[in-house]
Parts: C-alpha cells; sequence; structure tokens
C-alpha cells in the first residue's frame, strides 16, 4: 500500500459546539475500539480518582500516538488525543487520527503539531465543526515520517520524546498513565 492509498485524517469525540459526539473518516472499527477503551478509562479515573478526576481530565495534555496495525485498526495509526466536552457539559476524548502505512509507528512531526493545534481549536466559543472539517483536509496532505519503534504503540507531548510505550490493546491503564501525564 502507497501512502497515497490511505484514506485521510479523520476525528472522533466531543466538542463544545456540539450536544453528542462529533466524528468523521475514521472506520467503525476505529471508533468502537477507540469508544469502547475510553469508556473504560474515563470509569477507572472516577474510581481512582474520585471528585479529582474532573481536575486531572481537563490537566491532561494533548498527547501525540501512533499504533502499529492491529491495534486500533486494521491499518497502523497516528493521531493526537485530547481531554474533550460538549455542549452540555458531558466530558469524553476527542481524537484526530490517520492511517499510516506499514507496521511502523510514526515518530514526532510537524504533522502531529498541526493537529494538536487543530484538535485544540476545538475549545474556542466560535469553534465550527465545518471550518475544523475543512482545516482537516490540509492534514491530509502532508505526509509523517515512520520510524521503527519497540512497542505496539508510543506516546508523547509537544516535545516529540516517547513519554510512554505501551504493548497490547488499548486499556484502563494505560488511559489513567496519559491521564497522570507520565
Amino acid at each position: 500500500m502507497k501512502p497515497d492509498d490511505l484514506a485521510g485524517a479523520g476525528f472522533y469525540g466531543k466538542v463544545r459546539t456540539h450536544g453528542d459526539f462529533v466524528g468523521r473518516g475514521l472506520s467503525a472499527g476505529f471508533v468502537a475500539l477507540w469508544d469502547a477503551w475510553l469508556q473504560r478509562g474515563l470509569v477507572a479515573a472516577r474510581e481512582r480518582y474520585a471528585e479529582d478526576w474532573l481536575n486531572r481530565y481537563l490537566a491532561m495534555p494533548v498527547w501525540c500516538f501512533a499504533a502499529r496495525r492491529g491495534v486500533v485498526a486494521e491499518d497502523a495509526h497516528t493521531g493526537v488525543l485530547m481531554p474533550g466536552i460538549d455542549a452540555v457539559g458531558r466530558y469524553f476524548p476527542f481524537v484526530i487520527a490517520q492511517p499510516v502505512d506499514g507496521d511502523a509507528c510514526v515518530s514526532a512531526s510537524s504533522w502531529h503539531a498541526d493537529a494538536a493545534e487543530l484538535a485544540l481549536s476545538t475549545l474556542k466559543p466560535d469553534f465550527s465543526l465545518t471550518e475544523f472539517e475543512t482545516s482537516l483536509t490540509t492534514l491530509r496532505a502532508q505526509s509523517s515520517g515512520i520510524a521503527p519503534r519497540k512497542a505496539d504503540s508510543v506516546w508523547w507531548c509537544d516535545a516529540g520524546e516517547i513519554v510512554h510505550r505501551h504493548d497490547g490493546p488499548f486499556d484502563a491503564a494505560l488511559f489513567l498513565r496519559l491521564l497522570e501525564g507520565d
């Protein structure tokens, strides 16, 4: 498969201007797995941190990630994850993700910086989903460098240094680790 054969970036989660989930451009399999993982993670966060879970959630950084083929979907994926909230005050993370060619994990790139900036735009009071989707198409035109990693997924923040390597399916422990920022 050539990079041009892959779908562009898509998104899923909660944004402040809509009362329910929004999403486009990601496979049903990706969304189902992602949704189940985040639901388990949010339950675990509430159990572990009780009343403090929301403070931790809202302080969570924008995480960049790369996952090998088969971890979150048939294809390898890269993207960004951040806290999200909808128009009626329900909390659920927001993700921008894109399939990548091969079974390697993607390293930090300008794509991730641009995706993080675009994801953060969902928090602005004047956020427009239509404008967001238009901006998302510019991410599709960029390619990311691929670098092999010794983990099923890798997670990092804006500096590009790998903060966490995770093997196996995404689980509540991974979400808690991201919530804790280590």
